[in-house]
């Protein structure tokens, strides 16, 4: 038997050399039938109506997009949602306190009473999608101007969206567009506003690793959380209320105990953020040099003041946990994505791809009317605009994404400029976003990165000429800052308070401060973007040059499915260095334990805080009390983390795992080290998605916490 699977994949991968084996993000509600029969080829026994149905129950009813950052898993009939654990990171951290410490201890609701609310999350589930390129850009006339085109196609999209909107069951639809414009689909959606967070793991276990091992294989990370969705009396979406009951969704996913092996089946279902696959080499370069490496080095110092003032602090701890957490993984994917790139010389390679574009051009005359000097007008404006690239980025990173206090004034601001004010009270939104804000802490991030600001930037224009004036009157950027922060309300939380409106403090120096650091964003961002258009004409020249090949649309955060096998590493540089497990499909508990003795226990000095854990849960992993149920039956032991070759990025974050008979088996959370190009360029060999066993996740609610109540929901299949 094993045999013949074998040999019905390889005639799958020579049948089909259009698409590579593993690579696509593909759209769930466009499935073709060359996709199909390579899905079935590998392992698939359910039909595509039962994965995708708009007119009836589906395993496309069970997958969520949660709060528009992640994804995640329906599991039982009474609307509980397994995600990940960073997923559910804020959600746990704004209901942790010093006293009761979710974070650090766990948290598990013991009734339905015990669920807690969460103030803005949500989930949407995917109801039907459908192509409306026509609709659209037949309304565009043809000479027009990429101005005009952009209006018109705005102007459709709203109105088509305007047309199946249904407030009163909370469906909604979005017209996204694919191939960077070429085409557009609308989605349909039904929201859900009242989530409650169920249950969270202690972290050491559920962000065991931390920095240290994100990115990284081998993982034993119990990366999971878990939610329940409530609805009014009649099954429909309604705010929070006391009254609201556990949804019943119309299908959710069963849960397979049977584990897995070399070669078996994986998909994911979920809503990958953003890939850009077909970006030109220009576009890469501009991508390398004018954001990752200006956001690592920017996040590098904010994250530095942020590590010591939490790890001094358990207040401040939790107070920035989530915010330290979300900064700090795309500083890594930032690093990490620069070297996979320079290490596969993908610039090298699409060089050459383009190279093969322009004979094509050249030698086609119908090509050479419509793509003629596609690429030579890339690298003109890449070129041009490389210098504001860099500048936007460092502006953004610096003020935008640092000092919370500057954070918030810029977004009340920018909010009663472009009239979106949310529907909360400015007291409301004050006190909210202050309870995780320390000024102490703030004050320095926002002096550090002034100052590194003010270092880097290329032009003079791009200086926020009243801090510049400040410091200079002052005689110096610490003694402005030093001003700013006691002569501003928004540095006084009581004084504050006292504002009943925004407006109210329009006299405020960190107003003033706001106003021209935005002002400095319109002039630097109208010097961008020209290449857009023609990164979406060189798309076109490279679908229509290979027409006979079928091209997924890259990933934005629309409903997608991927398909792989379980498999390790082929080949990974430095995994050696690892040590243990590091070209294994699968963790053990044993590995866990080892990394944190190596790394924690054992040292006096120099501990690696990444691998503490709380002392019930190291007692519990020494003892081994693990149910039978969930122990592999061929190793005998509990499997912690395993990898495939399923195709991802962030926004899958708490994506489903499922084998052939479409069981869930575990929840995708990372890729690995050696392939962080992947957003770029798929590589077959490299590429891997790293996912937590679904048995690692019962076996932590049930024999550690003993949540017998949530494991009696589920659909459990020995």
């Amino acid at each position: 038997m094993k045999l013949q699977f074998i040999l019905a994949a390889l005639l799958t991968v020579f049948s089909f050399q259009h698409v590579k084996a593993d690579e696509g993000m593909w759209l769930v509600s466009h499935i073709s039938e060359r996709t199909d029969s390579i899905l079935h080829s590998l392992g698939l026994e359910l039909s595509y109506d039962e994965i995708y149905n708009s007119s009836g129950p589906c395993l496309n009813n069970a997958i969520i997009q949660l709060g528009g950052f992640c994804s995640g898993t329906v599991v039982s009939n009474d609307g509980l949602v397994f995600t990940n654990h960073h997923c559910g990171y804020g959600a746990i951290q704004d209901h942790s306190t010093t006293k009761h410490d979710y974070l650090k201890d766990g948290f598990y609701a013991k009734t339905f009473a015990d669920e807690l609310p969460n103030e803005d999350l949500y989930v949407l589930f995917h109801l039907k999608t459908v192509d409306v390129t026509d609709l659209i850009l037949g309304a565009v006339p043809d000479g027009v101007s990429n101005e005009i085109r952009a209006y018109i196609v705005d102007s459709v999209s709203n109105r088509l969206m305007e047309m199946v909107d249904y407030p009163a069951k909370g469906v909604f639809a979005e017209v996204n567009p694919f191939y960077r414009g070429s085409k557009y689909f609308l989605s349909l959606y039904q929201r859900f506003d009242d989530v409650r967070l169920v249950y969270a793991p202690p972290q050491c276990l559920g962000k065991y690793g931390g920095d240290t091992d994100n990115w990284m294989w081998p993982r034993q990370t119990c990366d999971f959380s878990v939610f329940r969705i409530y609805a009014d009396e009649n099954n429909q979406p309604a705010g929070y209320s006391k009254d609201n009951v556990p949804y019943h969704p119309q299908f959710h996913a069963s849960i397979s105990l049977q584990g897995y092996d070399y070669g078996s089946y994986s998909m994911t279902l979920g809503y990958p953020g953003g890939t850009d696959r077909y970006l030109s080499s220009y576009g890469i370069e501009n991508l390398m040099n004018g954001e990752n490496d200006v956001r690592y080095q920017v996040r590098t110092v904010k994250l530095d003041i942020l590590n010591e003032a939490m790890r001094n602090n358990d207040e401040l701890r939790i107070k920035y946990a989530s915010k330290y957490a979300s900064s700090a993984n795309y500083w890594k994917f930032s690093l990490g994505q620069n070297t996979a790139l320079t290490n596969l010389n993908v610039i090298d390679e699409k060089k050459q791809a383009e190279a093969e574009v322009q004979r094509w051009i050249d030698a086609d005359t119908l090509a050479h009317s419509r793509y003629v000097g596609v690429l030579d007008s890339l690298k003109a404006i890449y070129d041009a605009e490389a210098a504001y690239n860099y500048g936007i980025t460092l502006w953004s990173e610096s003020f935008l994404y640092g000092s919370d206090v500057l954070a918030f004034v810029l977004k009340n601001m920018t909010g009663r400029i472009i009239g979106d004010e949310g529907s909360s009270s400015f007291k409301d939104i004050v006190n909210k976003t202050y309870s995780n804000i320390d000024i102490a802490t703030d004050k320095k991030v926002f002096l550090a990165l002034l100052q590194n600001y003010m270092k880097n930037v290329p032009f003079d224009e791009m200086k926020p000429m009243s801090l510049v004036s400040l410091a200079d009157s002052l005689g110096g950027y610490e003694q402005a800052v030093d001003y700013l922060y006691a002569n501003s309300v928004f540095c006084n939380p009581e004084r504050l308070y006292v504002f009943d409106d925004f407006s109210e403090t329009a006299s405020d120096p960190m107003v003033d401060v706001a106003i021209d650091v935005f002002s400095l964003s319109i002039s630097a961002f109208g010097m961008i973007g020209r290449g857009n258009e023609y990164e979406r004409l060189l798309g076109e020249a490279i679908r229509e040059m290979n027409h006979e090949k079928e091209f997924y649309p890259d990933a934005n955060f629309t409903m997608r499915l991927s398909y792989g096998v379980c498999k390790p590493i082929d080949f990974a540089p430095g995994a050696v260095n690892l040590k243990e497990e590091a070209t294994n499909l699968v963790t053990s508990t044993q590995s866990f334990l080892n990394k944190h003795e190596r790394e924690y226990k054992n040292k006096t000095r120099d501990k690696n805080y990444d691998f503490e854990l709380i002392d019930p849960v190291y007692k519990w992993m020494k003892s081994r009390k693990f149910s039978k149920r969930y122990i592999d039956k061929h190793t005998g032991q509990l499997p912690l983390c395993f990898l495939t070759t399923n195709d991802i990025t962030g926004g899958n974050s708490g994506s489903g795992m499922f084998d052939g008979r479409g069981r869930l088996f575990g929840l995708a959370f990372d890729g690995n080290w050696e392939a962080m190009s992947g957003d770029i360029k798929f590589d077959n060999s490299l590429q891997r998605c790293i996912g937590v066993d679904i048995r690692w996740v019962l076996s932590v609610m049930d024999d550690y916490s003993h949540a017998k109540r949530l494991i009696d929901e589920l659909t459990i299949e020995e």
